[in-house]
């Protein structure tokens, strides 16, 4: 588990300085020369890895424990940013930093072995399905749809690539069979699709909100479909401690995601 834990660490850790270089990007960089900055283009390297990291981390952690940990880059963010960017914290950021470290804490120690259960048989079909309605719902939000409600499609295509890797965990196929396999297209739609609907709530709204309704979604959904469906577990007596730390770290997250750090 100790390696699952630190990939998830590192994932976290990776992101928020990802983000990080993206933002310095934009201060240096207008209109379409910013995705050709180094300092973006380093942030999207950074991402990759994060996300690679994580896939490490869900092959030995539950998923509530890797997406709760994940969450907690904003802190990360806010926390670099304020030499980085030259921002000065407030009262508010500081206690939520710390709500956040506490949450993750107790997450982290709440959490049994990852299970060994293979997902059922309908698992597959279910999440092709909603996959597909997923990518409708935002062909329709797209144009039209708040930042929040983008977001909230944002959220839910990144918490399918999540489930789609753990599924691809569980099963027993070999490496050169995963283009046959249903989940891979899950998470590169799943994965792709969260990428542009992000990206597209930012450009329709402010990050804050956006931001804190990505996280809520990508925590909350794969955590409880990890937990109902494939078999995660908490450590007996650890059940309310479990869920005090999802809590707290969802909260501080929306807290952080209103930061000055943020913009």
């Amino acid at each position: 588990m100790w390696t699952g834990y630190a990939a998830a660490v590192g994932g976290m850790v990776v992101y928020g300085v990802a983000s990080v270089l993206q933002a310095y990007a934009a201060r240096r960089a207008t209109g379409p020369r910013v995705v050709v900055d180094p300092f973006y283009l380093a942030g999207l390297v950074g991402d990759g890895v994060a996300f690679v990291l994580s896939v490490v981390a869900l092959a030995t952690l539950p998923l509530f424990v890797v997406q709760s940990l994940l969450a907690g880059s904003l802190a990360v963010t806010v926390l670099l940013a304020l030499p980085v960017l030259h921002l000065r914290p407030t009262r508010r950021d500081v206690v939520a930093v710390g709500v956040v470290t506490v949450g993750l804490l107790l997450v982290s120690a709440s959490a049994a072995a990852e299970s060994t259960r293979t997902p059922p048989a309908w698992f597959s079909t279910v999440m092709v399905v909603v996959a597909g309605v997923v990518v409708v719902a935002s062909v329709l939000l797209y144009s039209r749809g708040t930042s929040v409600a983008v977001a909230v499609c944002a959220g839910l295509g990144f918490s399918l690539a999540a489930l789609g890797a753990r599924a691809l965990h569980l099963g027993e196929g070999h490496w050169h069979e995963l283009p046959g396999e249903p989940m891979t297209w899950v998470v590169v739609v799943g994965g792709g699709l969260g990428a542009l609907m992000y990206a597209r709530s930012l450009e329709r709204g402010d990050v804050g909100p956006a931001t804190a309704a990505l996280w809520v979604v990508e925590v909350v959904v794969p955590g409880a479909v990890g937990v109902a469906v494939l078999g995660d577990a908490v450590r007996p007596g650890w059940e309310a401690a479990a869920v005090m730390g999802v809590i707290a770290a969802v909260a501080g997250c929306v807290v952080l995601a209103h930061s000055p750090a943020q913009a």
